[in-house]
C-alpha cells in the first residue's frame, strides 16, 4: 500500500513536470507518461495490468466519465454558426472519410470481425482538442483557423463517443439476438441516457445557485455527475451518451435558457470559474494517471498491432488531405491549411474508449486497444512534427502543390 500510495504521488508530481515542458519544449505530456508506463510495465515488468484487478475497470469508468463530461461542457453549441461551418464541414467529412479507411484497413490487415474494425475507425479518426489546443498555442496561425481545428476536436470527439459506443453495444449482445432487436437496445439506450440526462442537467443547472451555498459544493457537481451515469445505467440506458449530454447542457445552460427556457420560466446558472478550475484539475489527475496505466497496459511485443496502429496514422494523414484542402476556404493560406492537415493527433478520449472496448469485448476487445494506443503514440509524435516542420517553412514544394487552390499567403 505504501508503495502504490507513493507511485501516485511520484506519476502526479511527474504530470506536473511534464505539462511544464510541453509548455517549454512543445512535447506533448501524453509522450512521457506513456512512455514511463511502458518503461514500468512491459519493460522492467516492475507494475502489470493484473495487479489493479477490478480496481483497472473502476479507474477506467471513473476516467471516462470525467471525459466525457468535460468534453461536453467544451462543446460550444453557438460555435456551430456562421464561419465554423467549416469546422462542422472539415469534422464530419473528416470522421467518416478517416474512419471508412482506417476501419478497412483495420479489416484487411488484422483480419477483426468488421465491427470490431469499425470500432477501431470510430475511434481513431477523431482528435484531441487536449493536444491540438497547447500545439496551437505555440504556432502563428490565423485565428480562424485555430477556430476550425478547435470546433473539429471537439465535434470529432462527439462523434466518436456516440458511434463507438453504438457499436461496442451492437458487439456486446450480437452474437445473441437479431440485428432488428440490436438496433431497437441501441437506440432505446440511447434515448434513455439523452432523455434522462437532458431532465438531469436542467434540474442541477436550475438549483445550482442554491448548491453553491452548501459547504464544498464544488464537488457536488463531480458527485451529480456520478449519480446521472449510475441512474442511467440503471435504469437501462447508456450512461456514457448520458455524461456527454449532461455535460452538453452544463456547458451550453445559458444558450438553451436564452432560446428556450425562458418560456417555462426556468433560469440556468452555468459553472463558475472555482467550478470549472476544480474540473480542469480532476481531469489532469486522470489524464495523467491514465495514459501511465495506459502504457502499463501496451504490449510491447505485439507488432500486429503496434504496426497496423502506425499504418492507421500514415492513413490518416493521407485521407486528411483532400479533406482539409476542399473543405476549408480558399482564403485560408496554403500555410495555415497545411497546419490544420497536420493536426490530427488522438488523445485520452479515444484511449479511454479502447480502455473500454477492451474491458467489453472480450474476444476482440485487447487487439482494438492495442491498435487504438499504438494510433495515439504514433499520432501524436508526426503531428508534433509535422506542425514544427511547417511552421519554420519547410515542406514549401509539397504544400504549394497539395494546397495550390488556396491563397499563398
Amino acid at each position: 500500500m505504501t508503495y502504490a500510495i507513493l507511485f501516485i504521488g511520484a506519476v502526479l508530481f511527474l504530470g506536473q513536470v511534464f505539462s511544464f515542458l510541453f509548455e517549454k519544449t512543445r512535447l506533448p505530456d501524453v509522450l512521457p507518461l506513456m512512455l514511463l508506463g511502458m518503461l514500468i510495465g512491459p519493460g522492467l515488468h516492475i507494475v502489470t495490468p493484473d495487479m489493479f484487478g477490478s480496481a483497472g475497470q473502476i479507474f477506467t469508468t471513473l476516467a471516462l466519465v470525467v471525459v466525457l463530461f468535460k468534453s461536453g461542457v467544451n462543446f460550444n453549441v453557438s460555435a456551430l454558426r456562421g464561419t465554423a461551418l467549416q469546422g462542422v464541414l472539415l469534422a464530419t467529412c473528416m470522421f467518416l472519410l478517416a474512419g471508412a479507411g482506417i476501419a478497412f484497413c483495420s479489416y484487411w490487415l488484422l483480419d477483426l470481425p468488421l465491427l470490431a474494425a469499425c470500432v477501431i475507425g470510430a475511434i481513431a479518426a477523431s482528435n484531441s482538442s487536449a493536444v491540438v489546443i497547447p500545439l496551437l498555442g505555440k504556432l502563428n496561425v490565423a485565428d480562424n483557423t485555430r477556430t476550425v481545428l478547435f470546433l473539429e476536436a471537439n465535434l470529432t470527439g462527439v462523434y466518436a463517443i456516440v458511434v463507438s459506443l453504438a457499436l461496442i453495444g451492437v458487439l456486446v449482445t450480437g452474437a445473441k439476438v437479431s440485428a432488428g432487436y440490436m438496433l431497437f437496445e441501441v437506440v432505446k439506450s440511447f434515448a434513455i441516457g439523452i432523455g434522462f440526462a437532458s431532465a438531469a442537467g436542467l434540474f442541477w443547472m436550475s438549483v445550482l445557485n442554491r448548491v453553491r451555498r452548501m459547504e464544498n459544493a464544488v464537488s457536488l457537481t463531480f458527485a451529480f455527475v456520478l449519480l446521472v451515469y449510475g441512474a442511467t445505467k440503471l435504469l437501462g440506458g447508456d450512461g456514457a451518451i448520458a455524461t456527454l449530454v449532461f455535460g452538453i447542457v452544463a456547458g451550453n445552460i445559458r444558450v438553451f435558457s436564452r432560446l428556450w427556457l425562458y418560456k417555462f420560466e426556468i433560469k440556468g446558472f452555468a459553472l463558475n470559474a472555482e467550478e470549472r478550475v476544480f474540473f480542469d484539475e480532476v481531469e489532469f489527475i486522470f489524464k495523467t494517471l491514465f495514459f501511465v496505466y495506459m502504457g502499463i497496459c501496451m504490449r510491447v511485443g505485439a507488432w500486429g498491432p503496434v504496426a497496423a496502429g502506425l499504418l492507421v496514422v500514415l492513413v490518416k494523414f493521407l485521407l486528411r488531405l483532400p479533406v482539409a484542402d476542399f473543405c476549408t476556404a480558399k482564403t485560408m493560406s496554403r500555410g495555415d491549411t497545411a497546419v490544420l492537415w497536420a493536426m490530427c493527433p488522438n488523445g485520452l478520449v479515444s484511449a479511454v474508449l479502447a480502455a473500454m472496448a477492451a474491458q467489453q469485448l472480450p474476444g476482440e476487445g485487447k487487439t482494438v486497444q492495442d491498435v487504438v494506443y499504438a494510433v495515439i503514440f504514433f499520432g501524436v509524435i508526426l503531428s508534433n512534427l509535422l506542425s514544427f516542420r511547417l511552421q519554420k517553412g519547410g515542406l514549401q514544394g509539397f504544400v504549394n502543390s497539395a494546397f495550390s487552390r488556396h491563397i499563398s499567403q
